[in-house]
């Protein structure tokens, strides 16, 4: 009987050894933001998906998530968040794992200012069916969230913002745009000689002048410049992000499509972060909300370049909104007529 009980003992400490050297090995685990690009102060969920790869269950794992200061905890999880002197936050989250279960942990968290934030890796602790040891085992991967700028929204800069769409709308059709050619037709004495088609006229051997579309809505370029004279704070060129989320926010509502620039130095992303082609919807914003929360406080290029690349992407004719934090820094004078200049220190 006593051989029985030493040899059960010997194998339930065998077990339980091997179970913990291999735990680690048992388990697929990875994490990822709910949302990629969230707003100021809204809670979003980290997911920590954990997959039990085996036939026999897992009666113990912790997982824990040391946050810096930048991020708010749910309030689910205050009973878990311990501070310490060091001002980051620790949520654990205990659990177990049926086998070959897959179970996702949610952890709500909110980012008040905006940029771009990594997330803290989440280390998972494995213990064995005696509870009795511990191992652990750190998720190393690359995972960001973008914080999109806060909104700012006065009754100064809907009035100056309305004043201008509903004038650009009215030249819009008044006077006829050269992009938007859709025919030609007979010259009849009266149109103003630009108007005509000199490689029609000499196919048809007679003067033709060009047809142009009234019916199309307008579309305008929105440009952030952050690029200064030197003696503005870094706080005009923050508002300024958020009176251009004001904007691109104005002009979705309105369902005017639109093309967005930036110059502003990156934290990160892929493809071309200054612009963004015409558009409208919440997949286009989504994609400026990005560049916005990306964008720094240092220039990536000078204005007059991203002015450039609006002009000759979009066109010379086209209304224009920017947005600068100095506009002693921004030049337009050649398209006064249809082009807005708001100076987020003057707001």
């Amino acid at each position: 009987m006593i051989a029985f009980l030493v040899i059960g003992i010997a194998i339930v400490l065998w077990l339980q050894q091997w179970m913990l050297e291999n735990v680690t090995d048992f388990v697929d685990a990875n994490f990822w933001p709910e949302e990629n690009v969230v707003d100021p102060e809204d809670v979003f969920n980290i997911v920590v998906e954990l997959k039990n790869k085996k036939s026999f269950p897992i009666y113990f794992i912790r997982v824990k998530m040391s946050f810096p200061e930048e991020y708010l905890v749910g309030p689910d999880y205050k009973p878990m968040v311990k501070r310490y002197v060091n001002d980051r936050q620790d949520v654990f989250v205990s659990t177990w794992l049926k086998a070959n279960q897959s179970l996702k942990v949610k952890i709500p968290v909110a980012i008040a200012n905006r940029g771009r934030y990594y997330l803290p890796n989440p280390v998972l602790y494995f213990g064995d069916f005696l509870g009795l040891k511990e191992k652990q085992k750190e998720l190393l991967h690359y995972r960001e969230v973008v914080v999109a700028p806060k909104t700012y929204e006065t009754e100064e800069v809907k009035q100056v913002l309305g004043k201008f769409l509903g004038e650009y709308s009215v030249r819009r059709f008044i006077y006829e745009d050269p992009v938007l050619t859709v025919g030609f037709r007979e010259y009849s004495g009266r149109e103003p000689m630009k108007m005509i088609s000199w490689k029609q006229s000499a196919q048809k051997q007679q003067l033709m002048v060009k047809e142009y579309d009234h019916t199309i809505e307008p579309v305008l370029s929105v440009v952030l410049n952050v690029e200064t004279s030197g003696e503005k704070t870094e706080a005009f060129t923050e508002k300024a992000y958020s009176i251009a989320r004001s904007v691109c926010g104005n002009l979705e509502s309105k369902g005017i499509s639109y093309g967005f620039y930036i110059n502003a130095q990156m934290l990160g992303g892929s493809g071309d972060m200054h612009m963004v082609a015409d558009g409208t919807g919440n997949h286009h914003f989504g994609k400026i909300m990005e560049r916005m929360g990306r964008g720094m406080h240092i220039r990536a290029m000078s204005y007059d370049k991203i002015l450039q690349t609006a002009r000759k992407t979009s066109g010379n004719e086209r209304g224009l909104i920017v947005i600068t934090p100095d506009s002693s820094a921004v030049s337009y004078s050649a398209f006064d007529s249809q082009i807005l200049v708001l100076d987020s220190s003057q707001f």
